[in-house]
């Protein structure tokens, strides 16, 4: 392994070592409560190199967010403009059911509930590094599919979160109301089939 490689890959390590500390403190003690000296403490670095990777709090944040909604792998994997609407649809629903009902980001929300109110940026942290590239990404799907007279869409941005939410408003905002509520595998599926047939019926072309 050359020099500069062997460097990159001790960067990477550090950087994984703090947000998995950071994790850590945020769900243990809460935003407020954590220190960026702890987290380095924890992640044993120091707090210079802490803030290279992350120049503040909120930035550390986000990089958790980012990481637990695998933005890097979204950005990298547009959906294939060979699948048709409803293929493309139950996969990017898949896809999101199962990072809403991951425990991590379950507990990282109920952090950003208690603690938005004196800490907006973790919402603007939540959105840009988590959501906004998620959407992002079916918006494109959806404006070429548009574009190939699949789909009538006059306002793709509000189709977009319109399918999302059908997914959400039930396998994930009841969980903040309803501590022991579970749905099996076969419940999410349910509801993500019918999300599609919901969509496609208001938006494909030929249903």
């Amino acid at each position: 392994m050359g020099l500069a490689r062997y460097r990159a890959e001790v960067s990477r390590q550090k950087q994984e070592a703090i947000l998995k500390a950071a994790l850590n403190a945020f769900l243990e003690q809460g935003y407020d409560r954590t220190t960026i000296d702890q987290i380095a403490q924890q992640a044993e670095v120091s707090t210079a190199t802490l803030y290279k990777h992350f120049p503040s709090k909120a930035d550390l944040f986000g990089g958790i967010m980012a990481q637990v909604w695998r933005t890097d792998r979204i950005n990298a994997k547009p959906i294939s403009l060979k699948l048709s609407p409803r293929n493309a649809l139950i996969e990017i629903g898949q896809e999101y059911a199962q990072l809403l009902t991951n425990p991590t980001i379950q507990a990282l929300f109920r952090v950003i509930i208690a603690e938005a109110p004196r800490f907006p940026e973790l919402g603007t942290e939540l959105y840009h590094r988590g959501k906004e590239p998620f959407l992002k990404r079916l918006h494109l799907y959806l404006e070429a599919q548009v574009a190939a007279g699949h789909l009538a869409i006059d306002d793709i941005a509000i189709a977009t979160r319109q399918f999302l939410g059908m997914i959400n408003d039930i396998i994930f905002w009841p969980r903040f109301l309803i501590m022991d509520l579970q749905l099996d595998e076969n419940e999410i599926e349910h509801v993500i089939l019918n999300a599609v047939e919901t969509f496609l019926a208001r938006y494909a072309i030929n249903p």
